[in-house]
């Protein structure tokens, strides 16, 4: 759009300069102010429509910054549910354990006193020789009666407890059932936000279809990480420019161009992003919530080094851009499947790789705690988001950037 602008504005200033005759008839002099004001009227109209189109762009921008902090919240709270829920299970699974075993030793009490009740002791005078078993018997009774009571009154507390976690067990699932229903909704609300920003991006952009073409062409002929970041910084537009307007031009001499320095560039839309900075203390978003599951340095399976952190977050869950930037790959990359480059304002690149869906196209703008894309939908196995910080093709820690390392 401001694109449309410097080439209105430098019409208008042909238009001056091609009338140049010594003296002006009043028709002609009407005409030519009337072809200004229409000049004017437009480059009005379209100033408008640049304020209303970036307007539009921050807006949708906000909200879906303000979703994806909502789900997250719900990705959170449903996560706590879960844990919540696998720790009732075994509580549970526990009492019932005890409440058995319980149960056994009272059936082998009242087992031993049903037998003891058949065999009442003998009277003193028909068998005074049997006196010693007669009070036996009578001291095992007094001593049974309050175990039989402290048992009987132990099983009925470990029912109690038992009915108590099943009912904690019950509104847990059903909190859990809420949350992911509420989760869907918020989800479905971030699909329809991204598809609308990248709508917009598409049709405002003159050049969108012919750089994803040559990010697709950069990907497959790059056969490692460094080569694909190598022939982005080199072959690959920073951002599409925008749109030309329909407006007849007419020629301008160079002096002209001084009157419209201060019309936006093409690429305004990337001066309010936020560099990194090489001490920038929380300058990097954690990109989904989950579990670390290994940091910069650690082992991997394969023998290798890590030069990124691993995350587990939920099935499903939401992945937001850590940082400012512009995404300059998206789309699947070698061993790394869906791939996304987001490049900062300070030549930094961060890379996440393990997500099931990626939203972002190349040459949009994101902010941090923007939606990019979505993990797996699956549980086995589990979901891993795999994040990285570049500079110059080199891998440096992430955590120098997160809040609290």
């Amino acid at each position: 759009m401001s694109l449309c602008i410097r080439l209105l504005l430098i019409s208008l200033g042909g238009l001056l300069i091609a009338a140049t005759p010594s003296e002006f008839t009043r028709e002609e002099l009407k005409a030519l102010e009337a072809e200004r004001d229409a000049a004017m009227r437009q480059l009005k109209a379209l100033e408008e429509a640049e304020t209303t189109a970036v307007r539009s762009v921050s807006d949708l921008e906000s909200r879906l910054i303000a979703a994806a902090l909502e789900s997250r919240r719900r990705e959170e709270q449903a996560a706590a549910s879960e844990r919540k829920l696998i720790d009732l299970q075994t509580r549970l699974t526990s009492a019932r354990e005890s409440l058995l075993a319980s149960d056994a030793h009272l059936e082998d009490l009242i087992a031993s006193l049903a037998v003891s009740g058949r065999h009442r002791p003998p009277a003193l005078i028909a068998s005074p020789r049997e006196a010693n078993n007669a009070i036996r018997s009578a001291i095992v009774m007094g001593a049974t009666a309050p175990v039989l009571n402290e048992r009987t009154e132990m099983l009925a507390n470990e029912i109690d407890h038992l009915k108590s976690l099943q009912s904690q067990l019950r509104r847990e699932q059903a909190r859990l059932e809420t949350t992911e229903a509420r989760l869907d909704v918020k989800k479905a609300e971030i699909e329809q936000l991204v598809a609308t920003k990248r709508a917009q991006f598409e049709n405002v952009s003159t050049e969108a279809e012919a750089l994803r073409e040559r990010v697709d062409k950069i990907g497959s002929e790059a056969s490692t990480l460094r080569e694909l970041l190598a022939a982005l910084e080199t072959s690959a537009p920073s951002a599409p420019g925008m749109k030309p307007g329909r407006i007849q031009l007419a020629a301008a001499s160079p002096s002209q161009s001084k009157r419209i320095t201060d019309a936006p560039s093409p690429g305004a839309s990337t001066a309010n992003l936020k560099p990194l900075g090489q001490g920038a203390l929380g300058g990097l978003m954690r990109p989904a919530s989950g579990m670390l599951a290994r940091s910069w340095g650690d082992t991997l399976p394969g023998g290798e080094t890590s030069k990124g952190i691993y995350i587990q977050p939920r099935a499903d869950a939401d992945v937001v851009a850590p940082v400012d930037g512009t995404v300059e790959y998206a789309g699947v990359f070698r061993t790394y499947g869906q791939l996304l480059i987001i490049s900062t304002s300070d030549g930094y690149h961060i890379l996440l790789s393990g997500m099931g869906r990626i939203y972002g196209t190349p040459g949009q703008t994101v902010k941090a705690g923007e939606p990019v894309g979505r993990m797996p939908d699956r549980e086995t196995p589990p979901p891993e988001l795999y994040l990285e910080v570049r500079k110059a093709g080199e891998p440096m820690n992430p955590a120098r950037w997160m809040k609290g390392g």
